[in-house]
């Protein structure tokens, strides 16, 4: 009996240093954690049509191991110091989603500010979501802060202001994608751009 005791607390503490390693290693940064949930949580302003519970499934907050953001879908950090080096949005609702979108007037008014804090960010990709231009006011002016970010895809979205005072600073930018960019209507403004920018 006593070696069973015995044999319990050793595994119990077995469990608890696995756990204790678990957190050390691997976990991506608290803030970028919390501004991939706010960004989930807008997703809660849509339409009820929309069920946004099957979107972004494994963007969960654990209240114990607080969720590991490297892990979730459409992210992808940097191995070594596991900063959000990746964010690709692209196209969250499904076809006939899009159709109702685009036949009901129907945007995605997605506040920018908190993608601001991912410091080590080098692709963004938001297209094919029908966001208006509360992206604009709510933080793509200080677009310029993210110093790494190369890839942005903002095509196939209702984003009508003309937004290239605001990118004309990010002179880290290789590739800029702005193709369809008023939903499925042509705009004069911008027609189909796709620009390949080198240093």
């Amino acid at each position: 009996m006593e070696s069973w005791s015995l044999s319990k607390h050793k595994l119990i503490l077995l469990i608890l240093l696995v756990f204790m390693v678990e957190q050390l290693q691997g976990v991506c940064i608290e803030d970028e954690r919390k501004a991939l949930l706010e960004i989930k949580a807008s997703l809660h302003q849509l339409p009820y049509r929309f069920d946004v519970s099957k979107l972004l499934t494994t963007w969960v907050d654990h209240e114990i191991t607080q969720g590991d953001c490297c892990n979730w879908e459409r992210i992808r950090c940097d191995s070594a110091n596991e900063y959000v080096t990746d964010i690709s949005l692209s196209n969250l609702f499904l076809r006939d989603e899009l159709s109702y979108w685009r036949d009901n007037g129907v945007q995605w008014s997605l506040n920018f500010s908190p993608f601001l804090r991912f410091k080590e960010l080098r692709s963004l990709d938001l297209s094919w979501n029908f966001i208006d231009d509360t992206i604009v006011s709510t933080g793509l002016d200080r677009l310029s802060s993210l110093n790494k970010l190369e890839i942005l895809n903002l095509s196939t979205n209702n984003i009508e202001t003309n937004i290239f005072p605001l990118l004309g600073p990010l002179t880290s930018l290789r590739t800029l994608d702005l193709s369809s960019f008023n939903g499925y209507q042509y705009s004069p403004t911008y027609g189909t751009l796709f620009i390949f920018l080198t240093s």
